[in-house]
């Protein structure tokens, strides 16, 4: 016979299935900040099943310390844990209000699962995840992702990413190099939807670098995801350790860029090592002076991009008629010491350009692509006429 036990914490239900399957968590959302942080966050530090039903406030500030400089969370998850929500007798999702980083990973050697989650107004981060071995985040809603400066610069650029995996809180440079290694395994983001505050100086949906060793690679799948109102990257994944397969995603961003820019603005970028397969998303950007999908070394590692194969892709450069086309215009550029790349069936529409745009930079010259099939009829770009690209 099955038993059953219970016991009561505040905001918290213990269920242990004896003999068939193990402890799972219940935490029921109280919308006091100071009741439901601290309830989650005694729930993942038993690890097993977690399961978060009805609304939670998480508008304390982070109290919750990482290893690296200058991290701190709202929960962090140190152990093999799923984090499931639900829906309610109304068919409301699991709801997360605020919360300064609301989830912060640093689980070595664990796998962990956050799935069915809605985070409305996170700050800075909603997911961050700098040591794992096996993670899936699937099926959550980030809605609007409010830009923070940097705790150490509170002058600083604004930054912000729905979902961040990453052994550095900034990009990879020869004196940032991260702890590569603490992330491995499977890495599945899947069929989000995140959307990003629009006032961002530097807004990305997901975000991915420094991860993996060639010794404790990756598998990096990131699929079915729809992220609007990037500022800077829909999708922004550089030097990674083992395979990439960025497929089937939706990037939609009609913001026009105003600010101090660091990088070059695109709907999805590649970075520097890693293998990399870019298939069937469909891409929509209005800025003007964006490339739908960008390839790119990292001069700063001496990483090049090689034997990346991006196919199948619809583009759409949605710039309005009033504005000039910037020179990283495109609907697919490639840049730097990029070798041996296959560019190949993708359509472009819109004003750009360029269908396609070859690029120098500090790191060298682009050398060896192959550029096939690739379809520019309904591009508007500066050497057309009529609206024919010639």
């Amino acid at each position: 016979m099955q038993t059953v036990r219970r016991s009561f914490i505040t905001g918290i239900v213990i269920a242990a299935f004896a003999g068939t399957v193990a402890a799972q968590t219940v935490v029921v959302g109280t919308g006091n900040p100071d009741i439901d942080a601290a309830a989650v966050q005694a729930a993942v530090d038993r690890g097993g099943s977690v399961v978060l039903r009805g609304h939670f406030s998480f508008e304390n500030p982070p109290t919750a310390h990482g290893e690296l400089p200058d991290l701190t969370a709202i929960i962090l998850i140190s152990k093999e844990t799923t984090i499931s929500g639900t829906w309610d007798e109304d068919g409301e999702m699991t709801t997360i209000t605020g919360g300064e980083i609301s989830f912060l990973v640093e689980a070595y050697g664990a796998p962990i699962r956050i799935e069915r989650l809605r985070f409305v107004h996170p700050k800075r981060f909603a997911i961050f995840v700098d040591a794992v071995n096996g993670l899936t985040i699937e099926s959550c809603i980030v809605e609007s992702v409010d830009p923070l400066p940097p705790p150490s610069n509170p002058a600083g650029l604004t930054f912000v990413s729905g979902i961040y995996v990453s052994t550095q809180l900034d990009g990879p440079n020869r004196d940032r190099t991260g702890n590569a290694g603490s992330v491995s395994g499977k890495l599945s983001i899947l069929n989000n939807q995140i959307s990003v505050n629009g006032t961002a100086d530097e807004g990305m949906g997901i975000t991915a670098w420094l991860v993996g060793l060639p010794e404790n690679p990756v598998e990096l799948r990131i699929s079915g995801n729809t992220i609007r109102n990037s500022t800077q990257k829909g999708i922004n994944v550089k030097q990674i350790g083992g395979s990439v397969r960025i497929e089937d995603n939706i990037i939609a961003s009609s913001v026009i860029y105003t600010g101090p820019a660091r990088g070059y603005i695109s709907g999805i970028h590649c970075g520097g090592s890693g293998s990399y397969v870019v298939a069937r998303n469909r891409i929509d950007v209005a800025d003007p002076n964006a490339a739908g999908i960008r390839l790119r070394a990292i001069g700063d590692l001496d990483a090049p991009i090689e034997q990346a194969t991006i196919t199948d892709n619809d583009v759409t450069m949605s710039v309005p008629e009033n504005l000039g086309l910037g020179v990283r215009s495109a609907g697919i550029e490639i840049m730097g010491l990029a070798r041996g790349n296959v560019v190949h069936s993708n359509r472009v529409r819109g004003r750009a350009r360029g269908v396609l745009s070859l690029a120098p930079d500090k790191s060298g010259n682009p050398a060896g692509n192959t550029l096939d099939r690739n379809d520019g009829t309904n591009l508007i770009s500066s050497a057309s006429e009529k609206g024919q690209q010639q």
